[in-house]
Formats: C-alpha cells, structure tokens, sequence
C-alpha cells in the first residue's frame, strides 16, 4: 500500500454518552463520553451488515424471541437492548477492528460542581477534554463528529454549541462539520455505543468484563476528570 499522509484525509470522531443529569442520590454514579476515532469509516461494515442479517433471518442465534429482533436487532445493534448472544457476536467483530482507536472522560457526578449541571455548562468543559485529545493526537484535513441523535436531543443545542466554540478557539483554521444521524443510519455509532457501554458499566456497576474486550482500542486509560477532587457534594446510594 502507497504511504498516505493522514494529513490529507478526513478524520472521523463518533461520540456517545452514558449516564443522566440527576445530580443527585437517585442519579447515576457516574457520567461518560467516549469518543471513536478514524480514519476508515467504513471497516467492518459488510461484516455489521451481514452478521445482522444472518441473526434476523435465524441463521444463527435462531431463538432470540420475535419481540427483540422486531423492536431492536431489524434496527441496530444497541449494547443496552441487545441478548447477550447477540453482544458477544458484535464485541468479536469490534476486537477484530483495526482502524480506530477510542477516548473516554468519566465524570464523577457527586464530585460535579453545582455550576457545572446545567448543560450549557457542563457540555462545554467536559467535550473540551475529549476534544483536546484529537487535536493534540492526530492530523486530518477536516474534522467530521457524528452523535447520536436520538439519547441527545433535548441538549443538542448545547452539545453543538460547546464543540464548535471548542474547535473554533483550539483549531480556528480547520475545517470541521457536525452530524446528528439516528444509530441505525451508521455503523460506527453502532461500535462506539458498545465501547462507551463497557465502559460504563465498568464504572457505574463495577463490571469491567466487557471494557476488558475493548482495552486494546483504549490509548491511554479512561480519564477520571474529578479523581483527585475532595468535595462530594452528596454521597452515593449502597
């Protein structure tokens, strides 16, 4: 293959999110982005496809139950819906990848300053530390975000708002473009849900049997942005 400068090529981010803004007790524990990123975004999509189909047309996993695959598997692979046949099938497509690599911010809510719960503050102080890592990891000729748009929409304004002042003030003279599609329209979005899932539940459950088949994609360890914090400002839930 004919060496190519990244320089010259798209580079394609796919973020995804897990956890709820009760920023309280009865909240979730722990909050987290995680972020995708290539520049091959279209490795393992036949593989995706075809799997699926196999699965719908009960080729393999034959007795999933005809509720799950008309109200999940005939739309997506969705970590949090899908059986945990079906999770390991696509966690073994994931770890065959070689393309991308992923970033991750854990957000300890307790720890979260009150200032900080509103999304139009909270989006922009914590995507600017995932963001931060693109711009100082990898060169491209013009920056592409997808987001789901589904789980985000009722702070989409927000979300985009806090990215493009991000890059605007970090990388004025890049060009950049921002996309909202529904998961089921993109493969990729498809892999960063099940990556930002084990990840999450590594977290929030205290369950690191999934992050451990996606590590290898994991540059560096998970930032824990409030690790060394000492003010909780209420305590979790036993």
């Amino acid at each position: 293959m004919d060496w190519i400068d990244m320089a010259d090529l798209p580079l394609y981010v796919f973020i995804d999110e897990s956890g709820d803004f009760n920023f309280s007790p009865s909240g979730s524990k722990f909050y987290t982005f995680t972020a995708v990123i290539t520049h091959e975004p279209s490795e393992k999509v036949e593989e995706i496809t075809r799997v699926r189909h196999e699965i719908l047309s009960g080729e393999i996993l034959p007795d999933l139950g005809e509720d799950y695959l008309q109200g999940c598997l005939c739309h997506r692979f969705h970590a949090t819906e899908d059986k945990q046949p079906v999770r390991d099938i696509f966690f073994g497509i994931i770890q065959n990848m070689e393309s991308f690599l992923a970033h991750s911010i854990v957000v300890r809510k307790n720890r979260t300053n009150p200032t900080l719960h509103d999304p139009k503050r909270f989006y922009p102080q914590i995507t600017g530390y995932l963001l931060d890592y693109v711009f100082k990891s990898y060169e491209y000729s013009k920056l592409c975000i997808f987001i789901d748009g589904v789980p985000v929409q009722n702070q989409k304004r927000a979300f985009v708002g806090a990215i493009k002042s991000e890059i605007r003030e970090k990388t004025p003279k890049k060009e950049f473009c921002i996309y909202f599609p529904t998961s089921q329209s993109n493969h990729f979005l498809q892999v960063v849900d099940y990556v930002n899932w084990a990840i999450y539940r590594k977290w929030e459950r205290d369950d690191p049997r999934s992050s451990v088949l996606i590590s290898k994609f994991l540059n560096r360890p998970e930032l824990d942005i409030f690790k060394r914090g000492d003010t909780e400002y209420y305590e979790f839930k036993k």
